[in-house]
Parts: C-alpha cells; structure tokens; sequence
C-alpha cells in the first residue's frame, strides 16, 4: 500500500512481455505464476463474515498479453506531469477504476465480497501542487459503488505508511490531511457506506514515535479530533503497529474519540499488549457503537524468519483463522499471493466451494 502523492514511481502499464535486450539476443519471457489452491487439511470454525484481500489480484495482474493486465495501480513520475499535463494523469485513474469493476466481476464469481481498494488508484490526487478532484470520474466511480452494492461487497482502503497523523512537522500533518481527503472523497463518490473505512496504520516507518511516544499519542489524538475535517474522521480507523504503537496504546485514543480500531494479529505477536480477548472485545465495540462492521487484519511472517525486520515481512499465504477470532466480523488476509490466499483458507475451512 502506498500513498497517492508520495511515490514517484515509474509508470505504469507494465507486463511481462519479452523485450528486446539487444538486436541479438532476447531476454527471456518471465514464467507465468503458479495458480495452485493445494490439498489441505480441513479444520472446522464458526466465523461468518468475509474474507478479504488487498489491492491486487495476481491472476488478472498476470494476465498475457500485458496490455490485456487488470490492476488499479497504473501511475507515472511527476515529471511526466509536467511533461504530459494532467489529463494524462487522470487518465490513468481511469483506466484503474475501469479494472477494479472486472475485478469486483472476478471476486464475486469466486465468492470474494470483501477487498482493500489500492491509494493508487488515482496517483498525484492529494499532491499539493497538482492535485485533482476526482468528480471528473464521479459516473465511473458510481458504477463502482452500485457494483459492490449490488453484491454486498465490503470495500475499504489503507492509505500508505507515510499518512503521520502524530507528526510534529506541520506540512506533515497537512500531507496526511490531503491524503485521506482524497480517499474519503473517492469513497463518497463511489456511494460507499460507512463500513468503507479508512484505515491509517500508526506506523514506526516515517515518523514512528519522534522521540517521545507519550507526546506523539498527544498529537495524534489531537489532530484526529481538531485538524481533520468531519467526514474524514467519520472514515477513520486506527491499525496497531508491530514496533511501536501497541494495541493497548491506541485504545486509549480510540475508546475516548469513538474512533474503531483495527487488530491486527500479526503486528500484536510482535509487539504484544492487552490479552487478545480483551482487546478485540473493546476494539469491536467501539465499531458497533458507531455502526460499523468489525474487521480486523490477518497475516503471518516468512517462513523461516528470525529477525524482528525478517518477521514484519508477510508470507504468501496465512495457514489457519485466529482461534479467538470473533464470528460476525470481516478479516482482511495480508498475503503475498492476494486472493489465492483467500481461496486456500476457503478451502481449509469449507467456507466457500473453490473452483482452481
């Protein structure tokens, strides 16, 4: 997940056809990813709510020929702003939302109803010099919404590690600001309700604790509760970190602004607080007094991870459900390999019939 305005990376539609390394002599093709939802052994659980995924989904993404990919995640170098002007930029928005419909299409033929929308989606919207409205897509973003509507979709975002809301650098905090204004704009057009949340990871890449952790909670309680604009906070959910911000050190915060508060199982196993019971009891609490679905986040580190830096790293696939995982919530599976990992726990638990 990255932040719209903060990555200035090359463009766009790429693919994995061959290319011509010289006149001579060709690279070779790139092999086609394995698509595989092994045999497993079956276990049996009581939850009941949707199974999601973030941003991309690899069998679409690897579709050949290249120009025939789906992602949502098509951008440029702010140079090519200048060079190309900004209708080019939004173009590119364009073309993701096109996808994310056939995306939508795919997950509903395979019994996904839950997925993170990619801050991609449109790049450069919250930059401070060439940011953009999104009501130019106003109609596509609609169909979007009336889709997802249309098949009881949950969809969500997750504005990239850069949004700092406890940062004491005002520009910061404005950047943070324009960000989540862009995806909550997106989220409005599309007619999304208010299970689309905005999930902001208060993170230790980026800014962290700044030194005094007891002063950075300060400000950020402070600036979700003065700075941001009310439909924004109306979005706003809070994700623990796996370094410094505990679950039990955004409760607090959460509990006092009635803002919900993501657990996510993973970043708690490295950065251990209040018991899990007690925890995800108080965290979805917070959700159903606003009238939010509960959802919380799921992931594993790599196989064969020692350090703390090697363990914050995701796995392809998470291998079981959390035991104390509540039943009628949504879980969002954090996966190197996206939607077959969705798949591999339907398989697991017989929550849905899976086809591959």
């Amino acid at each position: 997940r990255k932040g719209s305005q903060l990555k200035p990376d090359d463009a766009v539609e790429d693919g994995g056809e061959e290319v011509t390394a010289s006149p001579r002599k060709k690279r070779r093709a790139k092999p086609e990813p394995v698509y595989v939802i092994p045999d497993v052994e079956k276990r049996t659980t009581t939850f009941q709510g949707r199974l999601g995924y973030a941003c991309l989904n690899t069998i679409l993404r690897n579709k050949k020929p290249a120009t025939e990919a789906v992602f949502c995640s098509r951008t440029c170098r702010l140079d090519t702003i200048k060079e190309k002007g900004i209708d080019f930029v939004k173009d590119l928005g364009v073309k993701n939302v096109e996808d994310l419909l056939t995306i939508i299409e795919w997950n509903e033929a395979n019994n996904i109803r839950f997925m993170r929308i990619s801050s991609d989606m449109f790049p450069f919207a919250s930059h401070s010099v060439h940011g953009y409205s999104l009501n130019y897509c106003a109609p596509l973003l609609a169909r979007v919404g009336e889709l997802a509507s249309k098949y009881n979709h949950r969809l969500t975002t997750h504005p990239g590690q850069y949004t700092q809301l406890g940062s004491p650098k005002k520009e910061v905090i404005a950047a943070a600001v324009r960000e989540l204004k862009y995806h909550c704009e997106m989220l409005d057009l599309m007619g999304i309700d208010k299970d689309g949340v905005m999930i902001v990871h208060v993170p230790s890449q980026g800014g962290g604790v700044y030194g005094d952790k007891e002063a950075a909670l300060e400000r950020i309680k402070d600036t979700v509760a003065n700075v941001l604009p009310q439909d924004v906070r109306d979005r706003l959910v809070l994700e623990n970190d796996e370094i410094c911000y505990s679950a039990s050190d955004l409760l607090p915060i959460c509990e006092s602004l009635l803002i919900p508060l993501v657990f996510d199982y993973h970043h708690d196993a490295l950065n251990p607080s209040l018991p899990r019971t007690e925890i995800i009891s108080r965290a979805n609490e917070i959700f159903r007094k606003r009238g939010i679905k509960p959802k919380q986040h799921l992931s594993e580190a790599r196989e064969g991870a020692e350090t703390l830096m090697e363990k914050r790293k995701h796995s392809a696939r998470c291998k079981l459900l959390p035991e104390d995982l509540p039943d009628d919530m949504d879980l969002m599976i954090e996966a190197k390999d996206k939607e077959q990992a969705v798949l591999q726990l339907y398989r697991t638990y017989d929550l849905h019939p899976v086809i591959h």
